[in-house]
């Protein structure tokens, strides 16, 4: 399994000349019509928390540094006045085992309304062995992504925040490997997020709804070398509701929804002389073209442009804001890439330490090679205060 995967990564490196329709999302099926771009670990929720929601978090109430990936104007409303977390997830465990997804993320407010955060995103895709034609070794390489980001969060008034974050993404496959004559390098780019939230801040109503909105990777192209179209990101359009419940003083109930959008060109029918038939070319779009084309361009219509979209639930119960207990859904379509899936998880948070853990399991019979994916994240408050309740730290 291991040498298939990065055979389709040696292949998708070889294709860089032509017009190939990018990189395999691990974990997905029928790859001929789903919208494909390079660096997909970008995609991966990086924490146990929203990983045990079913990937949820646009409009989830924050606790904790995760709201630099999942909507940054979530930020100056983080309960603490800093906070560090990290993330740790064997990827496709059951098949690949040195390769690893981590998540470092932290953030301080700058006085009341205003937040600034980094975080780290490393994707360590594990050694590959190369050989050439007649067998022999050509040496390993350690194939690894990145993506480094700084943020900046804005409380617009008492219940709306608007942030901003600019990354760096750097994807190196393969090193500087020569591949039928085409020599290769690592994929350079930038990229940025803008994310809107607004909270509900009503102490009075059992009940209050927040609201996210955030779209995510907009920034240029990524070319791992030679002379072909460089490769698109895995721009986002994320949108999100939390509704959160008070069941008494000591019961919390939050409810999550996400409907995600990748805004990236849908592969178009080829005939047999690679001519498109249906659909729009990729090469001749450019960067903006390709994203916001993308809720037009299927072959298919707009019937398989609502295929193209991804649904995100979860239901988390605190006790106390000391124990968690978490579950939730993953939902793709079965032509755009079936990864659907179940998750659970549970959380204990003491004083100004946390820790979480999820993990995922396929709602089929179907063997899904996400199957038994297990996430777990550690958080630290680091202003000392005593913890208040999720809804509470919601509304402050």
């Amino acid at each position: 399994m291991k040498k298939t995967f990065f055979g389709s990564i040696l292949f998708f490196a070889a294709t860089l000349t032509g017009h190939g329709q990018g990189p395999t999302v691990p974990g997905q099926v029928n790859a001929t019509r789903i919208p494909l771009p390079a660096v997909p670990f970008l995609t991966i929720s990086p924490d146990a928390r929203s990983g045990a929601l079913g990937d949820a978090g646009a409009a989830l109430n924050p606790t904790d540094a995760n709201s630099t990936y999942w909507n940054v104007g979530k930020l100056p409303f983080s309960p603490k006045k800093s906070g560090v977390s990290l993330s740790y997830t064997p990827w496709l465990r059951n098949y690949i085992g040195d390769m690893w997804i981590s998540y470092l993320s932290g953030y301080t407010k700058i006085g009341k309304n205003q937040a600034i955060g980094l975080s780290l995103n490393y994707f360590n895709l594990g050694e590959i062995q190369f050989t050439n034609n007649q067998g022999v070794s050509q040496g390993e390489f350690a194939s690894k992504e990145f993506a480094a980001t700084v943020s900046y969060g804005l409380k617009l008034s008492d219940n709306l925040g608007l942030g901003i974050n600019l990354r760096y993404i750097n994807s190196n496959l393969v090193g500087n490997q020569v591949i039928n004559s085409t020599a290769l390098k690592a994929g350079q780019t930038v990229a940025g997020d803008i994310g809107l939230y607004r909270q509900g801040n009503n102490p009075d109503r059992r009940w209050t709804a927040n609201y996210g909105v955030v779209l995510q990777n907009i920034g240029g192209r990524i070319n791992y070398g030679g002379t072909g179209t460089p490769y698109p990101i895995p721009t986002n359009l994320k949108i999100g509701t939390a509704l959160v419940g008070r069941l008494g003083e000591a019961n919390t109930l939050n409810i999550t929804l996400d409907a995600n959008k990748l805004m990236v060109p849908t592969p178009p029918v080829y005939d047999a002389n690679g001519q498109v038939v249906q659909g729009k070319d990729p090469a001749r779009l450019s960067t903006l073209g390709g994203m916001f084309g993308s809720f037009t361009d299927a072959p298919g219509g707009f019937s398989e442009e609502l295929q193209e979209i991804t649904l995100s639930a979860g239901a988390e119960y605190w006790w106390r804001n000391i124990v968690a207990v978490r579950g939730g859904y993953f939902y793709e379509n079965p032509n755009k890439g079936n990864r659907s899936f179940i998750t659970t998880g549970f959380g204990v948070h003491y004083n100004q330490y946390g820790l979480d853990f999820s993990y995922l399991f396929q709602g089929n019979t179907e063997q899904n090679p996400l199957n038994n994916t297990l996430r777990l994240t550690l958080t630290i408050k680091l202003d000392g205060k005593n913890s208040i309740s999720a809804v509470d730290e919601s509304n402050n």
